[in-house]
């Protein structure tokens, strides 16, 4: 599993939302939400969660996935409702979902850093 690559699909849904606020255009937040359906979230409660689900690092990793989402989440409800200029707020360096975002690259690296200690 290439952790390099679900950071990158991640940082696609930050950019995917800033680009909704640009046009007015909606998203869909039921995707967002469902976290344990998107690539990442069904390796990390599949075949990782069988082999590390006790590990720190492991763990550390599903929570930043979770609140990754659920800050994406947070970002295309407003965008949904129209309060373009909040959601835009959000997308900014320092809040929520920024900082999500970071913490989620973060967790991918330090898992990618485990899993190739016990693979080497």
């Amino acid at each position: 599993m290439d952790l390099t690559e679900h950071a990158h699909a991640h940082t696609k849904i930050y950019d995917e939302l800033r680009d909704a606020v640009a046009e007015r255009r909606s998203v869909d937040a039921a995707a967002l939400r469902a976290e344990r359906q998107c690539g990442s979230g069904q390796w990390l409660y599949g075949p990782l969660q069988q082999r590390w689900a006790g590990n720190h690092t492991y763990l550390n990793c599903v929570e930043a996935h979770r609140e990754f989402h659920q800050a994406a989440v947070e970002v295309a409800e407003l965008i949904n409702r129209g309060e373009y200029a909040e959601a835009n707020r959000r997308l900014r360096n320092g809040n929520r979902l920024s900082l999500a975002a970071s913490g989620l690259t973060t967790a991918f690296r330090r898992l990618r850093l485990a899993l190739e200690a016990v693979t080497a």
